[in-house]
């Protein structure tokens, strides 16, 4: 086993599209959304990285990559296939691999010789720019995609039904033309936020298409990235999210802070936006929601909704969070608790009297609770958890899974607060909290594996893909005993390979 497979073990655990290892950085991986997440806080050497390179690289490369040129190829590790790429340096080796095998049962298919006329530079010209967004939309709508990656350097990416694939026929795309691509569909004030090197997302519409984009504009080692995702243009209802009855009723509470968690591109913004439809629906109240980027306009209701979009910039979401608070709404959503001024932002509107509804990062309904007071000082730690205590209702945690037959599905566990669960956060015993879980089923407590067993045995997902995608592999396969669920993970990977 080379050591660079317990680096893509992490990217298949969190649904990552890159992994980046360069000399003098920590590693890291990126999500879909281009959300990047550090593995470790240890700076990488250069010498490590040349070990690590070494022992994947291909003998036919070998004379290439001493030279210094860049080097790709493609590498399988559990039944994946990643896209390499290598270019040794003074100062070590930079390593960036990608998910890049298109599905087996549902392929992402090639451009037409139509489309591909819009995305190739022909043959003998030098055009102003390689892409354009009205040829971009296109393709995506008519595959049926979610997400389009573009990288300074590299053919375009496409994610469909949650798979990131690449497709044959696109050429690299130079950064200049890339980075023109995008300074023409960004708004004045993202892009100087840009420029300065900021991370930086906003919504874009295309009015003759009735099409709506989520962009988020970042840098890599190889320059200006952007990842696009279309938004549905209405708000899918509870019934079509599976949102169960204890979770619908989540925003008929007058205060308190419910968290909705996950990686990025795991569907918690649509979840919100079904929370508030519900609440738009049902309360002759004010509603603020302070987002990153506007998803879903509510319009039909009968409360009054205000949406904010305040981009990736801390600054001006606590600015907006602080607006909000003095306007009194009934209401509030914040778009992403990053850090622990905005978690105390939070927990002050929860605690005076407004329900808040807000978006963490985490891989699990534990993790988000840890990581709410985690963002704080040691010192400051014992009074965060006993505010979070009295004020937290509930964490919800989603995860997509490739569903049967299509399309994919949101396994959501939940943790809805009481006196028991109350009493452990406020004591940091946060890994005694699934136990006290058990006996409140019957009030929608559900852990990962309870909602993966269940889905399995409603036909919607296969085990191993509820396998690849949960939190803990081993517990997993102990509740599909226990639930008389027949399944080895050695004989489906066997079987898959067979195939």
């Amino acid at each position: 086993m080379a050591k660079l497979d317990k680096f893509l073990a992490q990217m298949l655990a969190k649904g990552a599209a890159t992994l980046h290892l360069d000399p003098g950085q920590f590693p890291a991986m990126e999500l879909p959304g281009g959300h990047r997440v550090a593995l470790s806080a240890q700076e990488l050497v250069g010498a490590v990285l040349d070990g690590l390179a070494k022992e994947i690289l291909p003998d036919e490369f070998s004379t290439n990559y001493l030279r210094g040129e860049q080097v790709r190829f493609h590498y399988s590790y559990e039944n994946e296939s990643f896209q390499f790429l290598l270019q040794r340096s003074t100062t070590g080796t930079r390593i960036l691999a990608g998910r890049v095998r298109a599905l087996t049962s549902n392929p992402i298919p090639a451009p037409t010789e139509a489309s591909a006329e819009d995305f190739l530079v022909p043959k003998g010209t030098a055009p102003a720019e390689v892409l354009s967004v009205d040829s971009l939309i296109n393709w995506m709508l008519d595959i049926g995609g979610s997400d389009v990656y573009l990288n300074a350097g590299e053919s375009p990416l496409l994610r469909h039904q949650g798979r990131v694939g690449s497709v044959e026929g696109f050429k690299p795309i130079p950064a200049k033309e890339l980075s023109d691509l995008l300074k023409g569909i960004t708004p004045k004030t993202n892009w100087h936020a840009f420029e300065r090197g900021m991370d930086t997302e906003f919504a874009y519409t295309d009015s003759p298409r009735n099409c709506r984009l989520r962009v988020s504009l970042f840098h890599d080692a190889l320059g200006p990235a952007v990842a696009l995702r279309i938004m549905p243009t209405e708000v899918p209802d509870a019934d079509t999210l599976g949102l169960s009855d204890p979770v619908r009723r989540l925003v008929q509470f007058n205060h308190g802070l419910v968290v909705i968690a996950g990686p990025s591109g795991s569907g918690r913004t649509t979840t919100v936006s079904a929370l508030v439809a519900i609440a738009h629906e049902s309360r002759h109240e004010f509603i603020v929601t302070i987002e990153d980027a506007i998803e879903f306009p509510f319009l039909k209701g009968n409360a009054l909704v205000r949406q904010r979009e305040v981009g990736q910039d801390p600054a001006r979401q606590k600015q907006a969070i602080r607006a909000a608070l003095r306007q009194a709404p009934d209401i509030l959503v914040v778009g992403e608790l990053r850090d622990a001024e905005t978690v105390e932002l939070a927990l002050d509107a929860a605690g005076s009297g407004r329900l808040v509804l807000a978006m963490l990062s985490a891989t699990s309904a534990l993790d988000a609770i840890s990581r709410l007071s985690e963002v704080f000082g040691v010192d400051h730690q014992p009074f965060i958890r006993a505010r979070l205590a009295d004020a937290l209702k509930a964490v919800l945690c989603q995860t997509l899974l490739k569903k049967n037959g299509g399309g994919r599905v949101a396994a959501i566990e939940t943790i809805f607060n009481n006196p028991h669960i109350s009493g452990l956060i406020r004591k940091g015993a946060i890994d005694e909290i699934p136990a006290a879980m058990k006996t409140g089923r019957q009030y929608g407590q559900m852990l990962q594996n309870d909602v993966l067993v269940k889905l399995i045995k409603d036909k919607a997902i296969e085990p191993i893909e509820a396998y690849r995608k949960c939190h803990d592999r081993e517990t997993f396969i102990q509740a599909c005993k226990k639930a008389a669920i027949p399944f080895d993970p050695r004989k489906d990977r066997e079987e898959q390979a067979g195939a």
